[in-house]
């Protein structure tokens, strides 16, 4: 297995790792590989686990609801700062792919309501519908930002 594993696409200084490292290709390969390593799953499922435990009696207050959403928030962040990085290769960190997780991290939450409901700006329909949307807008994103950040 080779550096940086939840790296969108290779860094110049990988390109000497051979074909398990090849780039992945070009127009919907490249973009459901985009839509794969875009969802920061690892997180999701601690945070569904947390949310079992806040769920139970009696409920939990705001104050555990968003400390448990902004650790986990924390946790998108620096898991995929390190896991699109490789220093020992001199990788950096992909940062429209790290900004793109955080994001989508945050859509998945609202989709599911929990603090937002809280806090009274949840809507279940349109969470919904947004984070399908987003799901499919977020790739295109991504290359947008490659390009602003010259990855």
């Amino acid at each position: 297995m080779w550096g940086a594993p939840l790296r969108v696409e290779r860094h110049e200084n990988q390109k000497s790792l051979g074909p398990e490292a090849a780039d992945t290709g070009g127009g919907v390969e490249k973009w459901a590989v985009a839509v794969a390593k875009l969802v920061p799953g690892e997180v999701v499922a601690a945070y569904l686990a947390g949310k079992s435990i806040l769920q139970g009696p009696p409920p939990s207050s705001i104050v555990w609801w968003s400390g448990w959403t902004i650790f986990c928030l924390a946790a998108v962040f620096g898991l995929r700062r390190w896991m699109t990085s490789d220093t020992a290769a001199g990788v950096p960190a992909e940062w429209s792919a790290v900004i793109m997780s955080t994001l989508s991290f945050v859509l998945w939450v609202y989709s599911f309501g929990d603090v937002f409901k809280l806090l009274g700006v949840w809507d279940e329909r349109g969470s919904g519908l947004f984070l399908i949307a987003w799901t499919l807008v977020a790739p295109l994103i991504l290359f947008g930002l490659k390009k602003l950040f010259r990855e």
